[in-house]
């Protein structure tokens, strides 16, 4: 941009003047090793715009022929120190004598002013000079990361920019050596500025992760570079969960009365969030954090079951179960008799078995016989009492306590009854006599209602014999033939006494 201006500023003036002109910058910054360009424009009278003409730069403030260091017609005439490092960027003809100075060293730092001379002693020198300081070489190049994935191809570019178009950098990419990768550059200008590009295309993976790229640039006498730490982005992997107590592989035993924490800890990046859950509730979860803490302050054996950490990022997400095993004392002990069913009878063959809940198992137990006021223990460890052949004397009171290494428990106590018949019997015999009882109802009722049935048909057939033979009757009124059909019988008087009568011979 520098240049176009003083091109266009140089001919305006020349259009309006025509006269000579030239417009350098009274100050120029260069680095050791690099190329610097030095901006000119001239102008001059249009009579000579078809002449030939020769542009000499001097190095110092003089036109000396000791300080030549470019000149346009003959390139012997240049100070040894310059030959072949200096040129022109544009054409003479067209106002341009921007010089080049490649390969820049401490020595060439001072004055230069530039000269135009055309045939007949027509020639002009463009004062005040232009002054060139030199420092050490301090630019480098620059890496612009892209989002680095394990697994997914990545382009990564190293640029260089310069105003001069003199000695053409070389970018280079110094890896290690277990990171392979394709290289491709290129060059590009915006207005005066060159931008120089190295392009890296590779695959990354976990093992890449904290290694570094270089980006290199390199002139003949001078280089610099710029590097770059890969952080490489995964999903999370390596999730693990440890415990103050006791850990195996997926289950961790724990005391109960104790306190303990639990950590779930994972490897990703960026970092994941963490949630803890146990049957499906949230118990904790953190956001960007690689560790997350269970608590529990008073471990009791409802704690125990399975636990889920899950972790998650971006680029994935994996999860794991711990189960927690809680050890106490055995709890809600009690006993169960098994060959009892429908009460205890004589004879009967009865097991007493001790049931509890404990982690780890009971291990042993003791039984107790309570006779009155007298408790007696049993010679046994096991879970299980026998008792065969029950009788009478098996009427007493029992109870057990199972133990493990953390304690023991005792159960209720438990009393036998002992009946004489069991329960079923006793409910057979007495549906017996209810049948019984309902059988005999049925028939004595059935009997009662057949004898008065009897009884009714007796009444009514003796009254309708009363009246058919009557002695009063009309149609017998010889008491003697009544007697002789009836025979002897007790037969009323008239005055109301009762006769037997006779049979008549």
């Amino acid at each position: 941009m520098i240049k176009k201006s003083y091109l266009l500023l140089s001919l305006l003036q020349a259009v309006m003047s025509q006269e000579w002109n030239c417009i350098t910058p009274r100050d120029v910054r260069a680095q050791e090793g690099l190329c610097v360009q030095i901006p000119c424009n001239y102008s001059y009278p249009l009579r000579l715009a078809n002449q030939p003409r020769v542009g000499i730069w001097y190095n110092n403030e003089e036109n000396t022929l000791s300080s030549v260091a470019f000149h346009s017609k003959n390139r012997n005439r240049e100070l040894p120190r310059f030959r072949h490092r200096t040129r022109l960027s544009g054409d003479l003809k067209d106002g341009d004598c921007s010089l080049i100075i490649n390969n820049i060293t401490q020595e060439d730092a001072g004055p230069y002013y530039f000269r135009i001379e055309f045939p007949n002693n027509d020639r002009y020198n463009n004062y005040p000079v232009t002054r060139l300081c030199v420092s050490d070489f301090t630019d480098k190049p620059l890496i612009f990361p892209a989002g680095i994935i394990a697994g997914k191809r990545v382009d990564i570019s190293c640029t260089f920019n310069t105003t001069c178009d003199g000695t053409i950098p070389v970018l280079t990419w110094v890896n290690a050596t277990d990171i392979p990768g394709s290289v491709s550059n290129s060059a590009t200008q915006h207005g005066d500025t060159l931008t120089y590009t190295s392009v890296l295309t590779l695959i990354p993976s976990l093992k890449h992760q904290g290694q570094s790229l270089t980006c290199r640039v390199r002139y003949p006498s001078v280089s610099s570079e710029q590097s770059l730490t890969l952080t490489v982005q995964y999903a999370p992997r390596m999730l693990s969960i440890t415990s103050l107590d006791m850990i195996n592989d997926s289950s961790i035993s724990i005391k109960e009365g104790n306190y303990t924490v639990i950590l779930c800890s994972v490897e990703s990046f960026p970092a994941s969030n963490l949630t803890w859950r146990h049957l499906g509730v949230t118990r904790n979860r953190t956001s960007s954090n690689n560790e997350l803490w269970l608590e529990f302050a008073h471990v009791t054996y409802r704690v125990a079951g399975d636990y889920q950490c899950a972790a998650e990022n971006e680029h994935g997400a994996m999860e794991r179960i711990i189960t927690i095993t809680v050890e106490y004392p055995p709890k809600e002990t009690t006993v169960t008799i098994i060959g009892a069913t429908g009460g205890i009878r004589v004879g009967n063959n009865i097991t007493l078995t001790c049931c509890s809940k404990s982690v780890p198992p009971a291990s042993s137990y003791a039984w107790f016989r309570i006779d009155g006021n007298r408790i007696t223990q049993l010679n046994t460890s096991a879970q299980s009492v026998y008792i065969g052949h029950v009788t009478r004397e098996s009427d007493a009171s029992f109870y057990c306590t199972a133990r493990n290494p953390l304690g023991n428990g005792m159960s209720a106590i438990v009393h036998l009854n002992v009946e004489c018949f069991n329960r079923w019997e006793v409910r057979l015999l007495a549906a017996a006599i209810l049948l019984s009882a309902e059988v005999a109802g049925f028939l004595i009722f059935n009997y009662v209602r057949k004898r008065k049935a009897a009884t009714e048909e007796r009444a009514s057939a003796t009254s309708d014999i009363a009246m058919t033979h009557s002695p009063f009757s009309a149609k017998h009124q010889d008491p003697n033939q009544y007697r002789s059909q009836q025979g002897e019988g007790m037969l009323p008087s008239g005055d109301g006494t009762v006769h037997r009568g006779e049979d008549s011979e």
